[in-house]
């Protein structure tokens, strides 16, 4: 119970929830392991279940009518997936994959139905999450609108570092195990462009590879803000 409860309480959902509020939400919540590899849901299910990822990582996969598969996000430890199901029923519009061992909390809708009749202001709290989350998502293409796939790929290792990111006296290292392949389908490019991408930034000494894992080395005369 403890242990749910400090999960709970990392997030900025549930800040300012009475400790009672919390022990009842605990109890009534499911936990779930996946291995690398399994779906936590499918694209085109319809879901009434909110996640909250406890450990490790997924990656949120969007398949087109023609099989091209694009990596929408990768989501880690104290990230909520299925949120949307707290707004209106509808299906899911990505597969949810995990990219090693997760565990996850499961909440049911109703029990955030109950939440807000016992509390008014969490109804608040889940509009103004739910508006921020969307307004990124739609800020997102036009950041990227006329970047080179260098840059794209550049902006993503700096998105990446400061989510999943371990610092050392010079660079950066990602705690994230993803292949080219993935990183072209998260920024919309060819494997073959990546890797041509991935050859000048290592060549410019900006990134670096540690067995299975990239490095972001630390330069001055980069700054992540460019690229926000």
């Amino acid at each position: 119970m403890k242990r749910c409860i400090i999960c709970l309480q990392e997030l900025d959902l549930f800040q300012g929830l009475e400790r009672e509020q919390f022990a009842n939400l605990c109890q009534c919540t499911k936990r779930k392991r996946l291995s690398k590899g399994h779906y936590l849901f499918h694209q085109g299910e319809t879901t009434s279940t909110i996640y909250l990822i406890k450990s490790g990582k997924l990656k949120l996969v969007q398949t087109a009518l023609d099989g091209h598969e694009t990596i929408l996000d990768v989501c880690g430890p104290g990230e909520v997936l299925g949120e949307m199901s707290l707004y209106q029923e509808q299906n899911e519009n990505s597969s949810a994959i995990a990219m090693e061992e997760v565990r996850i909390c499961c909440f049911s809708k109703l029990q955030f139905e109950s939440l807000i009749k016992q509390d008014p202001s969490f109804a608040m709290r889940i509009i103004s999450y739910l508006g921020q989350k969307r307004y990124e998502t739609m800020l997102k293409p036009s950041k990227e609108a006329g970047l080179t796939v260098k840059e794209r790929l550049l902006r993503l290792f700096y998105r990446l570092a400061e989510q999943y990111g371990r610092k050392t006296p010079t660079s950066t290292l990602i705690d994230l195990k993803i292949t080219q392949q993935e990183l072209a389908d998260m920024i919309g490019s060819s494997r073959v462009m990546v890797i041509q991408a991935l050859k000048e930034l290592k060549a410019a000494n900006i990134i670096d590879r540690e067995k299975r894992y990239f490095v972001l080395k630390d330069d001055p005369c980069i700054s992540v803000h460019t690229f926000n």
